[in-house]
């Protein structure tokens, strides 16, 4: 009986061991992430005199990136940054634009894991549509290129993988500047 219990034992501590690591592996978070975010943008400029502009449209974005560790992000990004438009008389412009990019992320925690705030910096590779019409007239454009990308932003964790996101950034040869908030979740 003596021998039972030890090889009882044996096989309890045995099987402990070997649940301990897929225990911790469960409670260890991944680094990946993704996200959405619904928003306002609003592109720069002056209406000339005359004129009927909207530069403001909503917008939205889908990102995902992978945090190396508690300080540092790298993430990607698709934008649709809503459209302009400019009229007077019988003649009107619009423009619509959207974005790819990747971008860094420094990450300041606060009070925890709970909460962080963040900045960002990044390159776009941005499409921006043209189009313009006015009596007899239509006239359309596409123009393609790079630029900087940069913002701030904080995070407000309900658990351990949900999370809400708000943030500021600019496109800078775009002279667009996008409100947003959203949510995240880790894996």
């Amino acid at each position: 009986m003596r021998r039972d219990k030890k090889v009882l034992l044996a096989a309890m501590l045995g099987a402990t061991v070997m649940a301990a690591p897929a225990v911790s592996m469960a409670q260890a978070q991944s680094p990946w992430y993704v996200g959405g975010s619904l928003g306002q943008m609003e592109a720069k400029g002056s209406c000339p005199a005359g004129f009927t502009c909207d530069f403001k449209d909503n917008s939205w974005k889908v990102f995902g990136g992978y945090q190396v560790n508690r300080n540092f992000a790298i993430e990607g990004t698709y934008l649709d940054g809503g459209k302009i438009s400019v009229s007077t008389g019988g003649v009107t412009a619009k423009g619509e634009i959207s974005s790819w990019g990747v971008a860094a992320l420094g990450i300041l925690p606060l009070g925890g894991d709970q909460f962080s705030l963040f900045g960002k910096v990044g390159l776009m590779s941005t499409k921006q549509k043209f189009s313009a019409s006015g009596p007899g007239i239509t006239s359309t454009g596409v123009q393609d290129g790079s630029e900087a990308n940069w913002g701030v932003g904080g995070t407000f964790n309900f658990n351990r993988n949900l999370g809400l996101r708000a943030e500021w950034e600019r496109l800078d040869k775009s002279e667009v500047d996008i409100l947003s908030i959203g949510i995240q979740y880790k894996f």
